[in-house]
Parts: C-alpha cells; sequence; structure tokens
C-alpha cells in the first residue's frame, strides 16, 4: 500500500521546525510558501517544492496548513490556485489559530468540496515544534482525525481531541493563549519593578520556577529570549495582539465580561500597533523603557 503524501503550506516561525520534523519521521512531502527561498532547506532535505497552494494540494492526499492569519487562509485555501480546487487532497489540517467563527466556516466551505478538515492548533512553541512534541488540539469527525493522526504522532506528544466539529479546538486554543500572554506581560510587568528596586533577574526566575509564582514565561520565555536579551522566543505581538480580540469577540458573543483580557488586549494592541513584526517577549522593553531599566543576565 503506497505511502499517504503530505503538502506543507506556510513556512515561518512554527510552519518550518513542523515541515522539518514530518521530513525527518519520514513523511513524503511537497512544500509551499510565499517565498520559495523560506524553504530551500527543507528543499535540501528531501521536500518537493510547489509554486502554489494548489500545485502543493495535487501532490497530496492530505495539506497542512500554519499561515500567518485568516486572510492567508482564506487565499491559501480558497483563493486562485488554492488548495480547495484540487482534486486529489482529501483532507485539509489547519494549525492556525483562526478564532471559532472562521473553522467551522473553514469546515463547512471545505465539505462542500468533499474534503474533510480538522481544525487543529497546536501550543508549546517553536522548540517543542522543532523536537516534535507540541500539544495539538484537535476537532472534526472521526474519520479526518483518523487521516490527521499519522502526521501528529510525529509531530506532537500530546493530542487532545475537543470535539467533532471544527471551532472547538480553537476556543481552547484561544483559552491558552489569553493565559500564556497574560503570564508573559504579567511577568514582565513585576521582574521590572523587582530589577528597579536593585534585584538581581536570575535570582527572581531562581526564586519563581521554584515557588507559586512558575509559569511558561519565568521558565522559558526569560532565560531563553530576555535574560539574554535575544527577544527570539519564535511569536510576533502581530499574533498577540489577533489572539487576543479573538478571545474577546468569544467573550462577548457570550455576553460574558472579560476585564482582565480587555485591560490585556489593550496594553499590547498599543505595543504591537508600534512592533507588530517584533518577538512577544518584546513587551518587556514597554514596562523597561518606563522605568529606565533593563532585565539582564549576568554575563557567564
Amino acid at each position: 500500500m503506497a505511502s499517504t503524501a503530505y503538502a506543507f503550506i506556510g513556512i515561518g516561525a512554527m510552519g518550518r521546525p513542523m515541515a522539518a520534523r514530518m521530513l525527518g519521521g519520514g513523511l513524503p512531502l511537497t512544500v509551499n510558501t510565499r517565498s520559495r527561498a523560506k524553504a530551500d532547506d527543507l528543499i535540501a532535505s528531501g521536500a518537493a517544492w510547489a509554486a502554489t497552494p494548489l500545485a502543493a494540494a495535487d501532490q497530496a492526499e492530505v495539506v497542512l496548513t500554519c499561515v500567518t492569519d485568516n486572510a492567508a487562509t482564506e487565499q491559501v485555501l480558497f483563493g486562485a490556485d488554492g488548495v480547495a480546487s484540487s482534486k486529489r487532497v482529501k483532507c485539509v489540517i489547519d494549525f492556525s489559530t483562526s478564532g471559532p467563527p472562521t473553522a467551522a466556516e473553514i469546515g463547512r466551505r471545505l465539505s462542500d468540496k468533499g474534503i474533510a478538515f480538522v481544525d487543529a492548533p497546536v501550543t508549546g512553541g517553536t522548540p517543542r515544534a522543532a523536537n516534535g512534541t507540541l500539544t495539538i488540539i484537535a476537532a472534526g469527525d472521526a474519520g479526518a482525525i483518523d487521516m490527521a493522526r499519522p502526521a501528529f504522532a510525529v509531530l506532537g506528544s500530546n493530542v487532545f481531541v475537543a470535539g467533532p466539529k471544527p471551532g472547538q479546538a480553537q476556543m481552547v486554543k484561544l483559552v491558552n493563549n489569553m493565559l500564556n500572554y497574560l503570564a508573559m506581560a504579567a511577568t514582565a510587568e513585576a521582574m521590572v519593578v523587582g530589577v528597579k528596586a536593585g534585584l538581581d533577574p536570575q535570582l527572581m526566575l531562581d526564586v519563581l520556577n521554584t515557588g507559586t509564582g512558575k509559569n511558561s514565561a519565568t521558565e522559558v520565555k526569560f532565560p531563553k529570549a530576555v535574560l539574554t536579551r535575544s527577544f527570539n522566543y519564535g511569536a510576533t505581538n502581530h499574533t498577540v495582539d489577533k489572539d487576543l480580540l479573538l478571545f474577546l469577540e468569544e467573550a462577548e458573543r457570550m455576553k460574558l465580561p472579560s476585564p482582565i483580557a480587555r485591560n490585556l488586549s489593550d496594553l499590547w494592541h498599543g505595543w504591537a500597533k508600534d512592533h507588530p513584526s517584533d518577538d512577544i517577549t518584546t513587551i518587556t522593553k514597554m514596562y523597561e523603557h518606563w522605568a529606565g531599566v533593563e532585565v539582564r543576565g549576568k554575563v557567564k
């Protein structure tokens, strides 16, 4: 029996290590992204290149997408030379954070074309994308989930099925992201106050990570990207701004007050307006500017 052929569309901060993992796992892979140069290393590792999303889909039964935002997803799937026009593809798996209504609509439109759809946002960041230990949240009918499982097995160490309807996984992801971004902003605020008071940043992290203040920012983002001043965790402020607005849309749809998320969104929206492409960890610089200090590790 022939192996399932896969196509991966969107070779960005998350898509690149995910596609590399699939190649490393021996899955036949065609790639497409807006700039071929971004895929050169994958092509050198054995991936085939396709000039358009449709050309990629025509080489695959299962297409995986991980693009910047909903406009990009719309273009990749339903635009001219989009995946939905393919006569070969059987299933689309979208790893983007698009929001529940958009995922549900994508599922309906692909179903009309006879294509199964799995809403499958991921969490864990680029380090876990590179080593295949992502957490994958999936929603879709059982047959679609079954088609997705071989790829999931290579990409993630935790796979949770949120339900049979596309959009359900998106809601889980938005809850996760709201808490993730809250931890990042709150940790930045707290750490800057501590540094302003004369405390050593590494000492503070050591205490927090063995105490009740521990979170993903204290454990990973600050040691990796802030104390080193590399600010290279992997997600952008544009993405944070988008995701928080999507969370608020869902809260408003349910007529629920969400004052913490609203204040967080307003805070990050202002930062993202002037720094859209900068890393999520650069929110620390905003607090540093206000305080006149830097949260910097000691040179070893």
